[in-house]
């Protein structure tokens, strides 16, 4: 009798251990942690490091207990496969979506901007401030005449490549992919229709694109 009542007080003290055990996991990994004051986009770049990312996840995300993500990161090995990207937490999020989003690489797309394109440094410059391309490596691919000769264009005409526009990309995409989207984006403006009506007119795409930047650039200018 005596060895029985031992037995249950064993059971009942271990399933008192399992219980705390199972609420803690609970608590750090699939209760609400996460609580933005609005959605916030954490940027992780080729040089993040874990403590970086860290780092950007609290000052951003606002995690009541951020022990969760700690876990996560080390049984999965997160530090040795950091992904590049945008990342999305959103306000009442737990740790188990936002740490699955970051280690599978599941990104938010973002708007890209083209503006006007009078001078290719600047088209560079506003590119590079919006996506992890670096504005210099985007200069030196559009200023190689190898590059343009590949697309179709020379030094003069390759600005009409780019269509103002606003484009949903990935704010991680390499500079190829970059130039691969923007020629795509072209093919598809210039439609049947398009052509024709520039053919009417007696002008080609590129001198469309050309006349067209320059009509804005002068209504752009108050003076």
């Amino acid at each position: 009798m005596k060895k029985k009542k031992v037995l249950i007080g064993a059971s009942i003290a271990l399933l008192l251990v399992c219980a705390a055990c199972a609420g803690t996991i609970y608590y750090y990994l699939f209760a609400p942690q996460f609580h933005p004051h609005k959605t916030a986009f954490v940027h992780i770049d080729r040089d993040d490091t874990i403590d970086s990312v860290y780092n950007k996840v609290k000052s951003q995300g606002h995690p009541k207990q951020f022990a969760g993500f700690r876990w996560m990161a080390q049984y999965r090995k997160y530090p040795q496969n950091i992904h590049t990207g945008r990342y999305a937490i959103r306000n009442g999020e737990n740790v188990y979506h936002v740490f699955s989003r970051f280690y599978r690489g599941y990104q938010e797309p973002m708007n890209l901007t083209i503006g006007s394109v009078r001078t290719l440094d600047r088209l560079a410059r506003s590119v590079g401030r919006q996506l992890m391309i670096d504005s210099a490596e985007i200069a030196r691919t559009m200023n190689d005449s190898v590059f343009q000769q590949k697309l179709g264009y020379n030094k003069e005409t390759i600005p009409g490549l780019f269509i103002p526009e606003t484009y949903q990309v990935y704010w991680n995409m390499s500079v190829e992919a970059f130039f691969e989207r923007m020629q795509q984006e072209h093919q598809r403006f210039w439609n049947k229709e398009r052509l024709e009506k520039a053919a009417a007119l007696g002008m080609t795409p590129t001198e469309v694109s050309t006349l067209a930047s320059i009509v804005e650039e002068e209504t752009n200018n108050a003076a």
